[in-house]
């Protein structure tokens, strides 16, 4: 207290020895508000340094009270979607074959308009008062060692795929709405224009081209900007917007490439705050400094050029509902004293805006987001923008796994919540992520009501 004192510091604030700390996420975060003051006495004494008498008294000071926008309920039911999807990916045949190698999932549900993080779920999940004493046993730490961070924040999350993959996996085709905005924006493409789709293109020096092909091979004829982001044609992402980008601008073509993804929250912090967040894995980079900008532009028209965590997605899926306007994701609503008296509150921020694109772009890619999931959506009351994502990724045996991948919201029009979904080696999106997606759309229309009217409320007044 006196060395405390000597440094003009609040004596309150030093810990004591046995005095629990946040350890990760909002109780780290928000420590300082968390904890309050301990209570200490300031004590006189004589020449001989013994105390002589007690000069005041200083009460503790209760911490204050943080108020999470989680909504329990959806919550438990974005885990429990995710925990069911993989037992069902185990057992069930898509494509020809389970996937007993989807061991993990991750899933981020996010206001649109608010910010406010209604469900963060990275699974499998574990009993946080593990950590309660301020230290572990180490046999409870060998347990959960590969899985006690936030999947949806961090690549070090809730263990690992069957073949070791993280939470941050290629955003797949994910990426076709931006880039169609991006060849809008350019002038390679209008909303009018067609292309001719043979299923297959080329890039690279004569005589040394690489081939890149659609999915399953399909050849999707002639294509406009929306029907090339609902068919998910890869061929045309490469010939009208990657090639064309390194044939406008050659090695600078990146710089420009990586613009256009920060301003859509890929590759910077999201603004929540949270310690550790991961900011993503730039591929394109590594990919041009490693000899072809060409290849690095092509490869990442189409997804296959970017890891980035499912916050990050989820963010990027609002900020495409927003028509280019991020919004920080939030995670507290409000901060209360020891008496109940808010002392701060959280609203809505915009981070940044961008304002270049033309209405009628914004109109073209929300058409286009429109990704078959009639399986897990077929009955879904709402219409609603989506895009399914199958990013492909190697094994330590150079064997390639597919990622599902699914960002989404909902409605189209007048859009209440975005949500991203990550199954790493689930399969396509549309069998893997998808269905969790329809669970916490589901969810959030019980509760809040993507049309503003909450159907638990409808329920009730109809029994009645």
């Amino acid at each position: 207290v006196l060395q405390a004192m000597k440094n003009n510091q609040n004596p309150g604030l030093n810990y004591k020895e046995d005095e629990l700390v946040g350890f990760d996420g909002l109780e780290l975060q928000y420590q300082k508000e968390l904890r309050g003051q301990n209570g200490y006495k300031e004590v006189s004494v004589d020449p001989q340094n013994m105390a002589e008498k007690i000069v005041s008294i200083e009460p503790p000071v209760k911490g204050s009270t943080i108020w999470t926008t989680l909504n329990k309920k959806i919550q438990l039911k974005t885990e429990e979607a995710i925990k069911d999807q993989i037992q069902w990916l185990h057992s069930h045949t898509v494509q020809g074959e389970t996937h007993p190698d989807a061991l993990t999932g991750y899933a981020v549900a996010m206001e649109v308009d608010t910010g406010n993080i209604i469900a963060m779920a990275s699974m499998p999940d574990y009993d946080t008062n593990s950590w309660a004493t301020g230290s572990i046993s180490p046999e409870v730490y060998k347990k959960i060692e590969k899985h006690y961070q936030n999947g949806t924040i961090t690549p070090y999350s809730s263990g690992r795929s069957g073949h070791n993959f993280e939470s941050t996996v290629l955003l797949g085709s994910t990426i076709k709405p931006l880039s169609v905005l991006i060849g809008l924006k350019e002038g390679f493409i209008s909303t009018s224009s067609t292309y001719q789709d043979k299923g297959i293109t080329s890039f690279g020096r004569e005589g040394h081209e690489t081939n890149v092909r659609n999915s399953s091979n399909h050849v999707y004829g002639s294509l406009y900007p929306h029907t090339a982001i609902e068919k998910s044609s890869n061929v045309y992402m490469v010939d009208m917007i990657g090639k064309k980008l390194y044939d406008k601008y050659k090695s600078k073509g990146i710089d420009k490439w990586d613009t256009y993804m920060k301003e859509f929250g890929l590759g910077v912090p999201t603004g929540i705050g949270l310690p550790r967040e991961y900011l993503g894995d730039l591929n394109y980079k590594a990919e041009a400094k490693a000899g072809s900008v060409q290849s690095a532009l092509v490869y990442a028209s189409f997804g296959q050029q970017g890891r980035y965590t499912v916050l990050q997605l989820a963010q990027y899926a609002a900020t495409l509902a927003n028509e280019g306007q991020r919004i920080k994701p939030q995670l507290v609503s409000k901060i209360t004293d020891s008496k109940g008296k808010v002392i701060k509150e959280f609203k809505r921020e915009v981070l940044d805006e961008v304002t270049t694109f033309d209405k009628s772009y914004w109109r073209e890619i929300k058409k286009g987001m429109n990704s078959d999931v009639k399986s897990a959506f077929g009955d879904f009351p709402y219409d609603f923008a989506r895009k399914t994502g199958t990013s492909q990724q190697t094994d330590s045996k150079n064997i390639n796994r597919d990622n599902g991948v699914f960002i989404a919201f909902a409605p189209r029009e007048n859009p209440k919540l975005a949500v991203a979904v990550v199954i790493p080696e689930g399969g396509f999106g549309s069998s893997s992520a998808a269905p969790v997606a329809r669970k916490i759309f589901d969810a959030y229309d019980w509760e809040y009501g993507l049309d503003g009217i909450p159907k638990k409320n409808v329920d009730k007044s109809i029994s009645e």
